[in-house]
């Protein structure tokens, strides 16, 4: 199973729906990438607003002012998703991946969320978190989750990325055991909007330990080449 395909015109990301023969529920995967063609986040939220329930990878983009600034800065014909994807827009419950705290915070707080946010501006920037999708390998089912990171990183940064990015795809794979534990007898279908590297991990969790299945699934392009 291909979850991103990088090839001579583009690149596209596979939306593909899974299901049980024995419960009506349906997780609907949406593999991201994070700069892309404007069409493709519209082709996202028009996918999303049709579920019941979307599990988001990160946060809302207002508590990260400084990385939502620094998405902006592009002199293609490109967008980010930080500032082209609002999906606690689409009337749907959004179960973000970190719960962000709401409370009024002191000036120091304020501060310390200020430093942390510029610092994982730069950071992302560094590891090309804001560059071109077209230069992106591609994902499928083949590839060892494990030694993934390792592909893409090396060294001492490169541990702390992969011990980082694992830990993210057990939370994922939780809060997807989570839902399908308590509505897996609803008729509904829910979107998993995370990042194609963490995809993998999850969709094979639910077909090998809960038996779900591939009913479809839909290329979206990412990005086309310019001719």
């Amino acid at each position: 199973m291909q979850y991103i395909e990088a090839s001579l015109i583009g690149v596209r990301s596979a939306v593909i729906t899974l299901k049980r023969r024995a419960t009506p529920l349906r997780f609907v995967f949406i593999p991201m990438v994070h700069v892309a063609e404007p069409a493709f986040y519209r082709e996202v939220a028009a996918l999303a607003g049709e579920c019941a329930l979307i599990v988001a990878e990160g946060a809302p983009s207002r508590y990260a002012p400084m990385q939502t600034m620094m998405s902006r800065v592009r002199r293609d014909r490109l967008v980010d998703q930080l500032t082209s994807l609002d999906l606690e827009s689409l009337g749907v419950p959004v179960q973000w991946e970190y719960v962000m705290d709401g409370r009024p915070k002191s000036g120091r707080e304020q501060a310390k969320a200020t430093i942390a946010d510029s610092a994982s501006a730069v950071l992302l920037r560094a590891l090309g978190r804001y560059g071109s999708p077209l230069g992106l390998p591609s994902i499928d089912q083949a590839d060892e989750h494990d030694d993934r990171w390792e592909r893409l990183f090396s060294g001492r940064l490169g541990r702390a990325v992969e011990g980082t990015m694992l830990h993210r795809d057990a939370q994922l794979v939780q809060a997807l055991d989570d839902i399908h534990a308590g509505r897996q007898h609803e008729p509904v279908k829910v979107a998993v909007v995370f990042g194609a590297l963490h995809i993998p991990a999850a969709v094979d969790h639910l077909t090998e330990k809960l038996r779900y299945y591939v009913e479809n699934a839909a290329w979206l392009t990412v990005a086309h080449v310019p001719s």
